[in-house]
């Protein structure tokens, strides 16, 4: 019962290393087509929470900024997404599904 668990240690091991793999290439992929593809991009965002929700494996804060959480497509600023700056602290807003995304200098202060 003990090589069991090892094996299956293992297993576990392998498939978190390929999730990250592809996380970090979905990463690339969503960066690149943003400007490009729009379809290529949100379809790259979707994939790319999926596989963090399946395998436990995060993105870097740099790119989850870069999808909304609603709707899991792509934040393009100027296409699909707003951009504000509110003392010191970055509002992101979402065209398509209207989602506020607040980030920055203290920002839950004043809510």
């Amino acid at each position: 019962m003990g090589r069991r668990r090892q094996r299956s240690g293992r297993k576990q091991l392998r498939r978190r290393d390929e999730a990250e793999k592809a996380v970090e290439q979905l990463s690339t992929i969503l960066g690149a087509s943003v400007v490009s593809n729009e379809e290529i991009a949100d379809s790259a965002a979707r994939q790319l929470m999926g596989i963090g929700r399946r395998h436990g494996v995060r993105a870097k804060p740099r790119v989850t900024r870069m999808i909304c959480r609603a709707c899991q497509r792509s934040l393009i600023p100027g296409k699909s997404a707003r951009v504000r700056i509110a003392s010191g602290a970055v509002i992101t807003t979402c065209l398509r599904c209207g989602r506020v995304q607040r980030a920055g200098r203290d920002f839950k202060e004043g809510y």
